[in-house]
């Protein structure tokens, strides 16, 4: 758990009947805060340490947050039906006007499952791409879900066993969701009818876009690197993208595309990418809890690579 300065921990004196504002200067960004009361003071203080550590995570993708002035905006409740016993039960990312991240939380729950739980590093991690149309949520959802796990691998906030175990598993999850549906047709029919498919097939043209990438360049280019340049060039968006309007921006950063041939390949196609084999060439066997982590496979220098932050930064545009 990083200790936030003490510009978060001095916040909390601006506030307007039952809305505490504030800003954070993280990793190149200013985000501009508001914590929805009733929620104690001392909570307030440790969700803000907790949104300024979390934001911070990605850094270790391309050197920045990925907007430099996105909207935070933090719902509290107490106990109730709709909240459970997860700290944080819902997330949101909105587009309209200024990009803004919606947390519901359970402020009752102890601040350390605010720091396991994996919901705004997924809503952080949306704000990667620009907003895509629907028969392309597949993607947005896709990259979200496997940085998740990546970034908190880096941090340290689970071990890299027990991220490659989620996203074994929920590639598992996916391959059974609307098997009959092409990826474009499970994200155009809803959440309700493919809910995994559409969260966890494009994870894995994430992984498979992360490792050719990785090895045909020895390690100078990732998925982090790419989406640094997309970043650089043209986001924050205010125009709704198609996925193939994206992949193929990506592809113009490269010297030979990967993701539009992994687009024609997979994205409607029936069925899910068959994944075993890759897990397997990384060296990532599921277990019970946490994956084993085989260092004797091909590809398990790249699994390490991958677990690790990006050597490179990129230069500000």
């Amino acid at each position: 758990m990083t200790a936030a300065p003490l510009l978060v921990l001095s916040m909390l004196a601006a506030s307007s009947g039952d809305i505490i504002y504030t800003q954070a200067e993280v990793a190149g960004a200013t985000l501009s805060i508001e914590i929805r009361q009733p929620i104690e003071d001392g909570k307030a203080e440790e969700v803000l340490e907790w949104l300024y550590d979390t934001a911070s995570l990605h850094q270790e993708v391309y050197g920045r947050f990925p907007n430099p002035a996105p909207r935070i905006v933090v719902i509290p409740s107490s106990r109730s039906s709709h909240s459970g016993d997860k700290a944080v039960y819902f997330g949101r990312v909105t587009r309209r006007g200024q990009e803004t991240v919606e947390l519901f939380i359970n402020a009752d729950r102890p601040i350390n499952e605010f720091y396991e739980d994996w919901t705004a590093t997924h809503e952080f991690s949306h704000l990667m791409l620009p907003l895509l149309s629907r028969r392309y949520r597949w993607i947005s959802e896709g990259f979200a879900s496997y940085y998740q796990n990546i970034l908190m691998s880096r941090s340290g906030r689970y071990t890299p066993a027990l991220a490659w175990q989620r996203i074994g598993e929920g590639f598992g999850r996916g391959e059974t969701s609307g098997p009959g549906l092409t990826l474009n047709e499970a994200a155009a029919s809803g959440i309700r009818d493919a809910r995994m498919k559409i969260y966890w097939s494009g994870a894995a043209i994430a992984l498979l876009a992360d490792i050719e990438l990785r090895h045909r360049s020895d390690g100078r280019q990732s998925l982090d690197s790419v989406l640094g340049q997309l970043q650089q060039c043209c986001l924050p968006s205010s125009r709704r993208w198609s996925g193939i309007r994206l992949f193929e921006k990506l592809d113009s950063f490269l010297d030979a595309p990967v993701f539009m041939p992994l687009y024609r390949q997979h994205a409607n196609t029936q069925g899910f990418p068959d994944m075993q084999p890759v897990l397997q060439s990384l060296g990532v066997r599921l277990g019970s809890s946490e994956a084993f982590l085989d260092e004797q496979q091909p590809l398990s220098s790249i699994r390490r690579a991958i677990d690790h932050p990006s050597s490179g930064r990129l230069d500000p545009p």
